[in-house]
């Protein structure tokens, strides 16, 4: 049994360092295109650090959604969970899309990120990390008959 544990934890940080790996060499791609042509992708680099990131959370909760297909009983959905950590890390993992906004809704709403971008971006990818672990780790199932 621990064997087993030693190997599926060493094939996810595998894993993980395969999207970290494969994922900074397309965004370097993207980078020295950009520095080449003066062509700038702000949206791609976003949607691909979202879907590299969001991807590293996901496969961080995959064992407890494994778990869960495995029980017996009905689907619910952690809203707290999703509401308070789910939405807030969408929100920023959206700042690069919700910044560029020529819409003044949004741009009000954006105002947070604003602040925050100004001073540093680094912090913004550890959001769709979050993202990705509480979406995947906000399902489970509840035993019929039980709270």
């Amino acid at each position: 049994m621990k064997e087993k544990s030693w190997l599926k934890y060493f094939f996810i940080i595998l894993i993980i360092l395969f999207i970290v790996f494969s994922g900074q060499h397309i965004l370097d791609g993207i980078n020295r295109n950009a520095q080449e042509t003066y062509n700038i992708h702000p949206y791609l680099q976003n949607i691909l650090m979202i879907i590299f990131y969001g991807g590293i959370g996901l496969l961080l909760g995959l064992e407890h959604l494994i778990h869960e297909i495995k029980k017996e009983g009905t689907w619910i959905m952690n809203v707290p969970k999703f509401l308070l950590m789910g939405l807030p890390s969408l929100y920023f993992s959206l700042a690069v899309f919700i910044s560029y906004s020529n819409n003044q809704f949004v741009r009000n709403i954006s105002y947070p990120i604003g602040i925050l971008i100004t001073s540093n971006q680094s912090f913004i990818w550890v959001f769709p990390l979050i993202l990705g672990y509480s979406i995947i780790t906000s399902f489970y199932k509840k035993i019929d008959g039980s709270k």
